[in-house]
């Protein structure tokens, strides 16, 4: 299994690091894969990776802020992250390219899809989120984030600090203090509206026990009812990082996917 090389690229003035895997064989489509909120690239690898050996290129964005990438020196809104994706995707002369976002990276990914910001072979959402369900139980949890945080950085609560934040529900308003007003921004824009514009043969997979409080397994039929051409799998006993959880499968379903993409089923 090929190591992916590491790479950066400057997008408007801002550092963005990526990891790219040629593709072995036969060429087919690229991948561009968009990791979630809180986390990064190589997340991805245990479950991708081999998919270079079946004749796909793969990219790996570490979207603004995350992974090795630079924090935005301002706070961001969805169509900030979709410009820099965009704008990587451009700059990197990849045409026409398969995006597969997790979580956050599949809300950027339908902003990017629905917008016709660039020609798309297809879309795969994996667990995403946009969908405006939580709105009131997320923004509690970030009043009291708020209203906690200046007693959690008194010495005396330094041990356990993270407790009372993780039983407030609020891990990922504190995790990142230099992305809070984004992260606020990011949770009260929702994409539901834009679904029915996403032209692309969309693929919708997610974990069977995904009780993230932004993705919900019931979210599936809403993107699979609200995407024109859309199908769905859920895999079971798996939770919100599903191609973790079940990677065999996660990479089987993915290529039946990327296979019709071909005209092979």
């Amino acid at each position: 299994m090929q190591k992916p090389l590491e790479k950066d690229i400057v997008i408007e003035g801002q550092l963005i690091h990526y990891y790219h895997v040629e593709a072995l064989g036969e060429k087919k489509n690229v991948l561009v894969f968009l990791h979630g909120w809180g986390s990064n690239s190589p997340l991805w690898f245990s479950s991708t990776v081999e998919l270079a050996e079946k004749g796909y290129e793969l990219y790996f964005l570490d979207l603004p802020g995350f992974g090795k990438s630079q924090t935005p020196k301002k706070a961001f809104q969805l169509q900030d992250f979709a410009n820099i994706v965009v704008q990587c995707v451009q700059k990197l002369e990849i045409v026409n390219p398969v995006l597969i976002g997790h979580s956050f990276g599949g809300k950027t990914a339908i902003r990017i899809a629905s917008k016709k910001s660039i020609p798309l072979a297809g879309l795969v959402l994996v667990d995403s989120s946009g969908l405006p369900h939580t709105s009131f139980s997320t923004q509690t949890k970030i009043k009291l984030a708020k209203t906690v945080k200046p007693f959690m950085d008194l010495p005396f609560m330094k041990g356990i600090r993270s407790n009372l934040l993780r039983l407030s529900g609020s891990d990922d308003y504190i995790a990142f203090p230099e992305l809070r007003e984004t992260f606020v921004n990011i949770i009260r824009e929702h994409i539901e509206f834009e679904l029915p514009q996403v032209k692309n043969k969309t693929f919708i997979v997610w974990g069977g026990d995904d009780e993230n409080s932004y993705t919900p397994v019931s979210d599936v039929g809403i993107f699979h009812r609200l995407i024109p051409v859309a199908s769905a799998h859920i895999i079971q006993e798996a939770g919100h990082y599903c191609f973790l959880d079940k990677p065999k499968e996660f990479q089987t379903v993915l290529l039946e996917f990327l296979d019709s993409l071909n005209g092979k089923n």
